[in-house]
C-alpha cells in the first residue's frame, strides 16, 4: 500500500540539484510518481540526460538543465528555464554535494574549499537564486540535504562537516527570515544509505555496512525521498526549520553497543 497519495504534489513543480543520480535521483523520482513536475541540475550533462529519459519512459514531466551550484550565472540560468518552461516553481531540493573520505591533515586546502563551496555556497546560491525568482513572491518548500555530523566529530569528514554545520545553520536562518513569505525551510540528514556512492567510498576505508545503529541496517534512498516527499507536503505544513536526521538511531546512540 502506498504511504502517500499519489497525486499529493499534483500542479506542483520541483527542482531538485544532484538530481541525476543517487539520493536527488530518488527524490526527483518520489516527487514525479506523486504528480510534480521535474527540474533536475547537476554538472555532468550525459548524466542529465540519461536521468531525464528515465523519468519520461516512467510518465514524469522533466526538465534537465546543466549546472554547477558554485555558479551563481549558472543557478540563475536554471531557475530561468525552470520557469520558462513550467510558470512557477514550488519545492526546492538542496542535494548536489561533494564529499570523499580523507583525515582532516590529508585534505588539501583546495580539497576543503570546494566541498565547502559545493555543499554550503551553492545551497545559498540556489536558495537565494529561487527566492529572488519566485518563491520570495510566491512562497514554497526549500529542503536542504545535510549530513549527520553537527552533533559529533566525524572521523574522514572535517570538510564535510564543515559544510553541512553551516548549511543546517543556513536552513533555521531561512525558516527564520523566509517563514513570513510562506516559505518553509527545513533539511533531512541521512545517516548511512545503501547503494550510494558516499557508503561505498566509506566501506574502501572502513567497514561502513557494518553498522552498530540501533536500527542494525543502512537507510534506503526511498527512505529519505520519503522523508522529503513528507516535509514538502501539506501534511508537514506546520514544519519549519528543522533538521530531521534519518540515520536509524546512529546519533543517539551514545554506547555504540556490538550486534546482538
Amino acid at each position: 500500500m502506498p504511504t502517500f497519495a499519489p497525486d499529493i504534489l499534483a500542479a506542483k513543480v520541483a527542482l531538485v540539484t544532484g538530481g541525476g543520480t543517487g539520493i536527488g535521483k530518488e527524490i526527483a523520482r518520489t516527487f514525479g510518481r506523486h504528480g510534480a513536475r521535474l527540474c533536475i541540475a547537476a554538472r555532468r550533462q550525459d548524466v542529465l540526460e540519461a536521468t531525464k529519459e528515465e523519468f519520461e519512459r516512467e510518465g514524469f514531466e522533466c526538465l534537465a538543465v546543466p549546472c554547477d551550484v558554485r555558479q551563481p550565472d549558472q543557478v540563475e540560468r536554471v531557475l530561468e528555464e525552470t520557469l520558462a518552461r513550467f510558470g512557477r516553481l514550488d519545492i526546492l531540493v538542496n542535494n548536489a554535494a561533494g564529499n570523499f573520505p580523507a583525515p582532516m591533515a590529508g585534505i588539501s586546502y583546495n580539497g576543503f574549499k570546494s566541498i565547502v563551496d559545493i555543499d554550503l555556497l551553492g545551497t545559498y546560491n540556489v536558495s537565494k537564486a529561487a527566492f529572488d525568482a519566485w518563491l520570495g513572491e510566491h512562497g514554497g518548500n526549500i529542503v536542504n540535504i545535510s549530513a549527520p555530523f553537527e552533533q559529533m566529530g566525524a572521523a574522514y569528514q572535517a570538510h564535510v562537516a564543515a559544510a553541512k554545520s553551516g548549511v543546517n545553520s543556513l536552513t533555521r536562518t531561512c525558516a527564520v527570515e523566509w517563514g513570513p513569505k510562506g516559505i518553509r525551510t527545513n533539511a533531512v540528514a541521512p545517516g548511512a544509505i545503501s547503494d550510494t556512492e558516499g557508503l561505498e567510498r566509506f566501506d574502501a576505508v572502513d567497514d561502513a555496512s557494518n553498522l552498530s545503529a540501533p536500527l542494525r541496517r543502512p537507510g534506503s534512498k526511498q527512505e529519505i525521498a520519503d522523508t522529503v516527499l513528507f516535509l514538502v507536503s501539506d501534511a508537514a505544513s506546520y514544519v519549519n526549520g528543522q533538521v530531521i536526521y534519518v540515520d536509524g538511531g546512529s546519533g543517539v546512540d551514545a554506547m555504540k553497543l556490538p550486534p546482538l
